[in-house]
């Protein structure tokens, strides 16, 4: 029994660190190891939702041009920007998220897309696994979204 239990704390004396490392080198390596991926298309209302890669609505015509900007915490007073894009002329984008562990730890974000000639989109969502895709369907018309706001730090350097 005492034989047993020796091997089991050696076992652990060298697994544990190993484990730790690894998800240290995932999760903390680098701002850079997270991107969202995804595609602006036209529709009948403005929306955003997250999709399986292979969701046949990623392979229509797109939007070129479209604006994507995303925030952590989007509810909070401490949201930060961590990434935005344009969407290229097949309406596809990539937003390399500039946050540690992204992917890997759970993030709410708000994401806003805006495109001259269409609705604005402002939605709320968890930071989707790797293998999800973001689809942003707008609607023609004019923008509907307020115009984008200053965050709290912004105002505080602006009247301090």
């Amino acid at each position: 029994m005492l034989k047993r239990l020796e091997e089991t704390i050696r076992w652990r004396t060298f697994v544990t660190p190993l484990v730790v490392l690894a998800v240290m080198a995932a999760g903390l390596g680098g701002c850079s190891g997270y991107t969202m991926k995804g595609k602006v298309v036209a529709g009948d209302i403005s929306y955003a939702a997250i999709v399986d890669a292979d969701d046949p609505r990623l392979e229509g015509p797109g939007i070129a041009s479209a604006m994507i900007s995303l925030e952590t915490d989007p509810d909070k007073l401490s949201r930060e920007p961590v990434g935005d894009a344009v969407s290229d002329t097949a309406g596809n984008f990539s937003i390399s998220v500039r946050r540690p562990g992204a992917g890997i730890l759970i993030y709410d974000v708000g994401m806003q897309v805006r495109r001259k000639g269409y609705e604005g989109v402002s939605q709320t969502f968890r930071l989707p696994p790797q293998g999800k895709r973001i689809l942003i369907t707008l609607r023609g018309g004019p923008d509907t979204l307020p115009p984008e706001e200053e965050t709290p730090y912004e105002q505080y350097e602006k009247f301090k």
